[in-house]
């Protein structure tokens, strides 16, 4: 029986030097972007799903789009199968297969996933299909959400556990994994998405207070509020997360922001591509500061907390200046600055609330200094 220490996580970009048949068996970084890709296959597949929920498309379990959900998750799970044999011929252990480090909740969300999807398939057809809210709140729903992120964060978890190649590829698997996620946060909170609301485009009126009118309008309005604040969070979070741990190169955040935009976008039909087109122009304008920063040896910690205030700043204007190009923006000037201003401060709350990690060691050849984690 070949012995598994327990593995510490890694500081970011560094390399262990030891020997990796002496370590608990890791996965490749082949093997990783192979299940990165595989999961954003399925995101894709889960906004087409929602697609047809929200245009009304003729549905039921057995669907075009169900097929590439379901079909893309086994893939996915095949492919854990697969590198989890893998893991155990490499290390030459004593059992058929063996889960590479990092993809314990990867399994457990495999199975919550696939357990899901026979709860789902019960639910239609006792309850039928859902549209609307009742979509994304349906219990075997929020279960295959819950399920979908545990699943994409194989690589994320393989790459804090074990020593990490400084290739792009090394690099691509967990910036992966980390959008998917992302990708499935934004889907599960669409109804308060703030690239598809368009409360702005809805005077809020100075009905007398207490009236339905006011309450109607104000309601309207304040959903809105929140879809912008909610939405920098979905965008900052996976962002910070990247540049804390060395993942984000030029073009990380235009990636990020545009794709985020993209999926609200499929759920729309593409009615409002301009916001689309904003979020990239958004996105490319961060990567420019962000570039900057690193060029001038900013230590990643004020990178951090500049992304999160930046970024609202950035993508916002321009979305609600695309929606103003589709549909005339009512919106008071006092509600339209305020909402990027609040956006940006709660967005830089966040990620200072969530503060450096426990340790931090200087690199070698970087004059700022890394963080990492707590073990696992």
């Amino acid at each position: 029986m070949v012995s598994n220490p327990r593995i510490e996580p890694l500081q970011p970009g560094k390399r262990s030097g030891a020997d990796p048949h002496k370590n608990t068996p890791a996965s490749t970084a082949a093997e990783d972007l192979i299940a990165a890709a595989l999961g954003i296959a399925v995101v894709t597949a889960v906004y087409l799903d929602g697609r047809a929920h929200v245009l009304g498309l003729p549905d039921s379990f057995f669907t075009p789009w169900h097929a590439l959900l379901y079909g893309g998750l086994l893939l996915l799970i095949v492919w854990l199968a697969v590198i989890s044999r893998r893991t155990a011929t490499r290390y030459r252990l004593d059992r058929p297969a063996r889960l590479p480090a990092g993809y314990g909740l990867a399994a457990v969300g495999a199975a919550l996933f696939a357990v899901s999807g026979v709860l789902d398939m019960v639910w239609h057809q006792i309850f039928g299909v859902e549209f609307g809210l009742d979509a994304l709140l349906s219990p075997t729903h929020l279960l295959l959400f819950m399920g979908g992120a545990l699943l994409l964060s194989g690589p994320v978890r393989a790459f804090r556990l074990r020593a990490l190649p400084l290739s792009m590829s090394g690099r691509l698997a967990p910036t992966l994994g980390v959008l998917g996620i992302a990708g499935i946060a934004a889907f599960a909170l669409s109804f308060l998405s703030g690239f598809i609301t368009d409360s702005a485009t809805v005077a809020v009126g100075h009905a007398p207070e207490g009236t339905d009118a006011h309450n109607i309008a104000e309601g309207l309005a304040s959903a809105g509020l929140a879809s912008y604040v909610l939405t920098s969070l979905i965008l900052v979070v996976p962002l910070a997360y990247l540049i804390r741990f060395r993942l984000a190169r030029p073009g990380t955040a235009l990636i990020v922001v545009t794709s985020v935009a993209l999926l609200a976008a499929v759920l729309g039909d593409f009615r409002n591509m301009g916001t689309v087109i904003a979020a990239l122009a958004a996105g490319a304008l961060l990567d420019v500061v962000l570039f900057a920063l690193r060029r001038l040896s900013v230590p990643l910690r004020p990178q951090e907390l500049v992304l999160a205030s930046l970024l609202p700043l950035l993508v916002w204007p321009g979305q609600l200046l695309a929606t103003n190009m589709a549909r005339s923006v009512l919106w008071s000037l006092e509600m339209l600055t305020g909402v990027v201003i609040v956006a940006a401060l709660a967005s830089f709350a966040t990620v200072f609330v969530l503060g450096p990690a426990s340790r931090a060691v200087n690199e070698p050849g970087s004059t700022e200094q890394e963080i990492s984690s707590p073990a696992e």
